[in-house]
């Protein structure tokens, strides 16, 4: 009886140490595929398309920096600087309205945004005006005004949310790279401004107009002169892509 007890315990054992391995199978392939699903599913994303806008070009230049220097040389540099910068960014993807000086209207830059399906559009423009003493950088966005249609139809209300999202995303992506200038502009922002952006008029995605410094201040007018500046703008704004997408 003794050993027929023995037996009897062994076997037990043994089903017992099957049902606990299977139990521990189970969960590591449990674990195996929920670490593996969301790691192929991000992969599959499609990359971000975010356009930047070196404002003005060709016969255009812009205010003018020096005889030598325009708003549209700055402007074009530092964009050719972010898309060299996320070149490697595997959920980016950088488009130029321009990648050389040619004239190019506010309706031609609309067009290429939409034909490129951006996801984000940043102008890059250089301020002037406002007096000797006006300085600092700024953004401007269509505003709050444009955001609601004021109709109550089903597909208007959509038009508003998105409207309204597209806002959001906007104000936050300048909330992102405020943050990211104060290393190369200390205390120089003076914030988000709501304006009529032409290059911005109904193009349906998030987007924002930078104002990287006013021409006809002497220390912004030398700071933004400098290629050293236009690398540390493009590593700040590469960073706020990065940090938005």
């Amino acid at each position: 009886m003794r050993e027929d007890r023995g037996v009897a315990g062994n076997r037990k054992g043994l089903r017992g140490a099957a049902r606990a391995f299977g139990m521990s199978l189970g969960l590591f392939c449990a674990a195996a595929f929920f670490c593996t699903v969301p790691a192929a599913f991000a992969a599959e994303q499609p990359a971000k398309v975010v356009v930047v806008d070196p404002a003005h070009g060709g016969g255009d230049p812009g205010v003018k920096l020096s005889d030598e220097l325009a708003e549209k040389d700055v402007t074009l540099a530092i964009a050719k600087l972010v898309q060299k910068d996320l070149a490697s960014a595997p959920r980016l993807k950088v488009r130029l309205t321009r990648a050389e000086d040619r004239n190019l209207s506010a309706a031609d830059r609309i067009k290429f945004a939409r034909e490129a399906k951006a996801d984000f559009l940043l102008s890059l423009h250089i301020n002037a005006g406002f007096g000797r003493t006006a300085s600092g950088y700024e953004f401007y966005f269509p505003g709050f005004s444009s955001a609601a249609t004021g109709t109550n139809t089903s597909a208007d209300i959509l038009k508003d949310m998105a409207k309204n999202k597209h806002l959001n995303d906007s104000v936050r992506f300048a909330q992102i790279l405020q943050k990211n200038l104060e290393s190369v502009f200390p205390r120089k922002s003076r914030w988000l401004r709501e304006a009529p952006v032409p290059v911005l008029e109904g193009l349906g995605v998030p987007a924002v107009v930078l104002e990287l410094g006013f021409a006809t201040n002497t220390d912004d007018r030398k700071r933004i002169s400098s290629e050293e500046t236009w690398k540390a703008i493009a590593r700040a704004l590469a960073r706020s892509f990065k940090e938005s997408f």
